[in-house]
């Protein structure tokens, strides 16, 4: 016969299991690019860069990767729609009458796409926190 505290323990266990599985079920695994990959059309890995296609607008390729990958931070700029993740910069551009959706590790996206996002995300270069040297204000 099992003791009261190994029942509780493995009772414990299992809800700790379902609760990992029931999180998994809503949350849905993988990042934004395994998302990207079971659900846009890869058109091209050129550069650093890789390029998915959509029949769809901007505004809902934007609104469907949100709320399947919620990302860290977004903006939105006339030329596109960027989703921040904490490794990789999604742009969403329209294309004809779909949509181009890149993606960029942190780094090359912010090169990338730095008109847009460079004064609301930083600059992402190493020297993004340097003030300089020399005589003025701001130090």
């Amino acid at each position: 016969m099992m003791r009261l505290r190994t029942k509780l323990l493995v009772a414990g266990a299992i809800g700790g299991v379902g609760l990992i599985v029931l999180l998994f079920a809503i949350f849905g695994g993988g990042g934004v690019r395994s998302y990207l990959d079971d659900n846009y059309r890869r058109q091209s890995a050129s550069g650093d860069s890789i390029v998915y296609t959509s029949s769809a607008k901007p505004k809902a390729v934007y609104e469907q990767i949100r709320s399947a990958r919620p990302p860290a931070d977004t903006r939105f700029d006339p030329s596109g729609y960027f989703l921040r993740y904490s490794d990789d910069i999604v742009a969403i551009t329209a294309d004809g009458s779909g949509s181009r959706i890149y993606v960029d590790d942190e780094r090359r996206g912010y090169v990338h796409w730095l008109p847009f996002v460079g004064g609301v995300w930083g600059s992402g270069g190493s020297g993004e926190n340097f003030r300089g040297g020399g005589p003025g204000g701001g130090k």
